[in-house]
């Protein structure tokens, strides 16, 4: 029997219920009103009754609102106003429960108009959250096409409405399956922290316990929701890594060899071409490992970077029994890799017999916060003061925990809410951990495990970085790197040597600070324990508690401080660069006298929370604790903890932040350090001032910690190259002279493939017009093209003013427009666009550079401006500065890389063809223009204007698409 057809033996499925959507001409409740109504009457599968009204709001529905819900102003001009449905609403709704999807925006709103109800109420959003942990979203059109819903004209009220009461059903019999102990758990959590799901779990548990009463079975969970037996031998133990110097006869004229006609590549791929770009790479890259070399190659796109540099390594590394280590910027490419390319490898080497099977061992490493820490977790689920946030959070994570083998928040959906409280439960940032020492289930200590028994071990910059700043530990010894997206080096480097610091720092760090003493204190409160401990106890949290009232006081002058500093100086933007003779004015020995003020505090509430870890290490109290639960089972699982291990290791956390925050508050206030930049920003959202710090140069840094410590480093992109020349990567990045160089080209015949238009008649950019030009051309292309148009911009004010030009002209033609923060996010919007290639997508910096779409879908790349980085940012300034000439040596060159990663998000494939249009007539008014064209593929170059871009655009696309018989 399906999910579907499953009979209703649930006792909240057997309940009455309201499915309510509201259509409003806003999103906020105290200013817009309503213009539709649809409720849903339902009992199980059986509607009771339904409930539909247009509501005249008194005013103009918004453009975007018409277009979004199809509701036309002369819908609702005749309609009754609000006043004269509520009673019959209040009526149909006859205090039953209501449900809906974000329903607190639909109760809010019913408020706000006057009609306050006291009914119960469900969020299907939540329950989705919990339920569905490793969804993709969690927006009502994508949960009704997930579990096959039918969902016409979705933004009416009554559509919504029924889609919303089978989307609820249906997850309802998903709850009603899950095991016993876990719901119980999720009860638990929803009960205590006023989540208000907790009764709806409550009719489900007592079925399903019911249930499995009377079929005799019994619960493996306990009253945490998790089986750690079985989570034990998921994660068990990684098989050595082995080696088979066999494989040493392999040189590297063989290992090329490999991936020649006759080779095992040829043989394992239907229609396999030899690419002379690879096979040169793959030859240098060969080399470069064996022969302990340094490498920079760039590979144009077509070539086939990955197996060019996988081979070789794996080979190396099967070889001799070493680890190389891939390092990515972008997870598609991680992904990629650790799916995909290197599971395909290893089956071709081992089908060919080149290599034994199981030789090869490949894994990926992340940070720690990337981990879930069981310890933590447990930690948070017997806190007293669980929120709601928290309790989704955990029901959400439990429901995961029965089949995760790696522990890995990239699994689950972690949108909004959830991912604050995600770094409650996470392995954390640094610190010690009891996980990593015992033999209990840890998925941080079994994500190093696999790595260091691996060959090849793929991590992200970040993850590099940080393992160099720390001089390693974080990752296995290693003496091989490579690096792709190695264009993104320097970028990360900054980011990771640097740090900001906000006003909301320390509130985050007492929050945790109060959750631990209230542990503290209840499991000092458990039957059996020696006075004196629990008088020893209770001075070590006064002692804490005692200086939080001082370190807040202090804190709260010390950017009252840093307000007044800000201020004088009569900034003309957002951003302050904190010189020497800024150093000098009265106002900032203001603040540094307010920064020694909470520097005292700081050291003072670090030594008392390590005295506080010291007591919970104590054997005495362990031993205390241990005879107390075995006096009293329940003791085990309840709310006052019995877990001292996570409580010292939650104490150590909290000192190894705060003492992380008095040293980068030290280095900014208290230093002037001219190997660093420093500086100030006012949030305009918010208001407030943070601080922030970034290396003037990454180059000496990775040079001493990184190029000078492996035996080898290969760096790779399809975009490291300026002008024909590596020599600016150099210089950023601390690459050593005698390291060798390649530059091989695409495989693609770009002029037959890409057609280059930069329309003569162009405004330029900031003059009246370039808006409007930039409009119409997209326009103009969305409708020769029928959408399959993407355009990226250099910034979000542009790109906002554009898509609010362009869209309702392009929806009439049935055209959608998505753009960037406003539509979604860049993943939302490029799995949207994938789905509906009748579009035009807008897209600022996440969208120059990793961005792959299917053959076909990506007919039109518009570049709305040449990307140089904004002058006035500080870490742009302060590095300028550096050079004599620093447009011509700084800005053009990182201009170009920027440009180039442009341009490569057209052609991905062999069968691919486009127009690639550059709205920036500087590319061929300017001397430095060249510098552009001459650094990507040679394209088709065709004479335009603005009114006849669209048509050169389809003519081109056409003809394309009958030479490859599309």
């Amino acid at each position: 029997m399906s999910l579907g057809q499953q009979p209703l033996a649930i006792p909240s499925l057997n309940q009455s219920y309201i499915s309510l959507d509201l259509e409003t001409t806003g999103l906020d409740a105290d200013r817009d009103k309503i213009i539709q109504i649809g409720a849903v009457k339902f009992q199980g599968d059986q509607v009771l009754g339904t409930f539909n009204t247009f509501v005249n709001p008194g005013r103009a529905i918004p453009d975007f609102v018409q277009r979004l819900t199809g509701i036309r102003p002369e819908q609702v001009e005749r309609a009754p106003f609000f006043s004269s449905v509520s009673y019959d609403l209040e009526s149909f709704l006859e205090g039953l429960p209501i449900i809906g999807h974000n329903i607190s925006f639909d109760l809010r709103f019913l408020d706000t108009h006057g009609l306050k109800l006291v009914n119960p109420s469900y969020d299907t959003w939540d329950l989705a959250s919990f339920l569905l942990p490793r969804t993709n979203e969690y927006n009502l059109a994508y949960l009704a096409k997930h579990f096959g819903i039918p969902h016409p004209n979705a933004h009416q009220a009554l559509n919504d409405a029924e889609a919303a009461r089978q989307l609820f059903l249906n997850l309802l019999r998903q709850a009603a399956e899950l095991e016993p102990g876990l719901l119980a758990y999720a009860r638990t959590l929803a009960a205590r922290s006023n989540w208000g799901v907790a009764n709806l779990l409550s009719g489900l548990e007592s079925g399903t316990v019911a249930e499995s009463e009377g079929n005799g079975s019994r619960s493996v969970f306990g009253l945490t929701g998790l089986d750690v037996s079985s989570l034990a031998a998921r994660l068990g133990r990684p098989e050595r890594r082995r080696y088979d110097s066999s494989l040493t006869h392999l040189d590297e004229a063989k290992i090329t060899g490999l991936m020649g006609p006759d080779g095992p590549f040829a043989q394992a791929f239907e229609g396999f071409e030899q690419r002379t770009e690879q096979t040169e790479m793959l030859a240098a890259v060969a080399k470069a490992i064996y022969q302990d070399r340094n490498l920079i190659v760039e590979g144009g796109t077509g070539v086939g970077k990955s197996m060019a540099y996988l081979l070789p390594a794996a080979l190396f590394a099967a070889s001799r029994g070493q680890r190389v280590v891939i390092s990515t910027n972008t997870i598609n490419l991680q992904e990629q890799l650790i799916r995909k390319d290197i599971p395909t490898l290893i089956e071709i080497l081992e089908g060919a017999g080149v290599v034994d099977r199981g030789l090869i061992k490949a894994t990926l490493l992340k940070g720690r916060t990337n981990y879930l820490c069981l310890h933590r977790w447990n930690y948070l689920a017997r806190s007293e003061n669980t929120t709601v946030d928290d309790a989704r959070l955990l029901s959400k994570t439990a429901v995961w925990l029965q089949d995760t083998v790696e522990g890995d928040r990239a699994e689950i959906n972690l949108s909004g809410r959830d991912a604050f409280s995600w770094y409650k439960v996470s392995a954390g940032e640094k610190g010690w951990c009891p996980g990593l020492r015992n033999n209990g289930p840890c998925f941080l200590r079994s994500a190093r495990d696999r790595a260091d028994e691996a060959h090849i071990i793929v991590v992200n910059h970040a993850l590099l970085m940080s393992d160099l700043i720390r001089g390693g530990g974080i990752i296995p010894d290693y003496k091989y790197l490579i690096i792709d997206e190695a264009h993104n080096l320097e970028d990360e480097a900054t980011r990771q040597f640097g740090f900001q610091v906000s006003p909301e720092r320390l509130g985050e760090e007492t929050d945790l600070q109060n959750r631990l003493t209230h542990q503290v204190r209840l499991t000092l409160s458990g039957e059996g324990l020696a006075s004196q401990l629990r008088q020893d106890g209770e001075r070590f949290i006064g002692e804490v508690e005692g200086l939080l009232p001082r370190i807040q006081e202090n804190w709260t002058a010390l950017w009252a401080a840093a307000e007044l500093f800000f201020n004088a100086q009569r900034c003309d933007g957002d951003d302050f660069l904190i010189t020497p003779s800024a150093r000098g004015q009265r106002s900032w020995a203001d603040l540094t006298q307010a920064w020694e003020n909470v520097d005292v505090s700081l050291n003072r509430t670090i030594s008392s929370l390590s005295n506080l870890q010291r007591f919970l290490e104590n054997d005495s109290l362990a031993g205390a604790d241990a005879s107390t639960a075995d006096a009293n089972s329940d003791a085990k699982d309840s709310a006052g903890a019995r877990d001292l291990p996570a409580l010292a290791m939650e104490s150590g956390n909290i000192q190894s932040n705060l003492e992380q925050l008095r040293e980068q508050l030290s280095a900014i206030v208290s230093t002037s350090d001219p190997e660093n930049i420093h500086w100030m920003r006012r949030d305009q959202r918010k208001g407030e001032i943070t601080l922030h710090s970034a290396p003037l140069e990454v180059g000496p840094a990775l040079a001493e910690k990184l190029f000078s410590k492996k035996d080898s480093v290969v760096l790779t992109s399809a975009t490291l190259s300026a002008q024909n020349t590596f020599e600016y990567l150099r210089k950023r990045i601390g690459i050593p002279e005698d390291s060798d160089e390649l530059l091989v080209g695409s495989p693609f015949d770009y002029r037959k493939a890409a057609l280059l238009m930069i329309p003569e008649d162009m405004p330029q950019p900031q003059t009246d017009g370039y808006v409007e030009a930039m409009s119409r051309v997209l326009i103009d292309l969305g409708q020769a093209l029928s959408g399959r148009t993407m355009a990226l911009f250099t910034s979000y004010s542009a790109l906002r003013n554009v898509s609010n030009r362009i869209r309702s002209r392009l929806m009439t033609d049935g055209i959608e427009v998505l753009a960037q923060s406003i539509d979604g996010s860049p993943n939302q919007l490029v799995r949207r666009f994938i789905e509906n290639p009748r579009s035009v997508l807008l897209g600022t910096s996440s969208f120059w550079e990793g961005v792959d779409f299917p053959s076909g879908v990506l007919k039109a790349l518009v570049l709305t401006r040449l990307p140089f980085q904004v002058p006035t940012d500080p870490v742009i300034k302060a590095r300028s500065d550096q050079y004599s000439d620093s447009f011509n040596e700084y800005s053009i060159p990182q201009a170009v890389l920027r440009f180039r990663q442009g341009i490569g998000r057209l052609i991905r494939n062999k069968g691919d063809s486009g127009a690639i249009v550059v709205l920036d007539r500087r590319i061929t008014g300017r001397n430095y223009g060249q510098a552009f064209l001459q650094s990507i593929p040679p394209c088709t170059l065709q004479p335009s204007n603005l009114s006849n871009v669209g048509a050169l655009a389809a003519q081109w696309v056409n003809e394309a698409d009958r030479g490859t018989g599309r």
